[in-house]
């Protein structure tokens, strides 16, 4: 059950930050460019991947909030479970990845950010079976639902 109270805390995290990305005062997408480019001086492999990142600003943007969407949706009910937890943890690393000189150098570095902590719980998360209780995913498994079961036990189905 700690599990799942674990997934549920970390969609409401992500459920509050869809809420920022969404409300137009935050102003996300018309300042997303500006934002992309201020990791280029800190991004491990270069400038390179945050240029190229601001250069396609409108649809890093949507794809940032429609992960942002699914993250939300998919860990509050519990629904693709293991799925949610690759794609969050792939999320990550690529933007600790992107922020490694301002969190990791040394004077500099102010704290080393969430996103250790949040790789760690995605993989508590994947390999303990969240999922198993209060969610979608258990639902649809043990009603008898599911389709393609080789599929949907890797993709959501908590170990029984």
């Amino acid at each position: 059950m700690s599990l799942d109270l674990l997934r549920v805390g970390l969609g409401l995290i992500w459920a509050v930050n869809l809420v920022f990305v969404a409300d137009p005062s935050n102003q996300f997408f018309p300042t997303f460019h500006s934002v992309a480019l201020s990791f280029a001086p800190t991004s491990l492999g270069g400038p390179a991947v945050a240029t190229f990142v601001a250069d396609h600003a409108a649809l890093f943007a949507w794809l940032t909030a429609a992960l942002t969407a699914y993250l939300a949706v998919a860990l509050l009910l519990g629904l693709t479970t293991r799925l949610a937890c690759i794609v969050g943890g792939v999320a990550s690393v690529l933007l600790l990845l992107t922020q490694w000189l301002s969190t990791f150098l040394l004077p500099g570095g102010t704290d080393v950010g969430p996103h250790p902590l949040y790789l760690l719980i995605y993989l508590v998360l994947f390999a303990g079976g969240a999922g198993k209780y209060v969610a979608v995913d258990h639902w649809v498994w043990a009603s008898g639902r599911a389709r393609f079961p080789r599929l949907s036990r890797w993709l959501a189905a908590p170990r029984q």
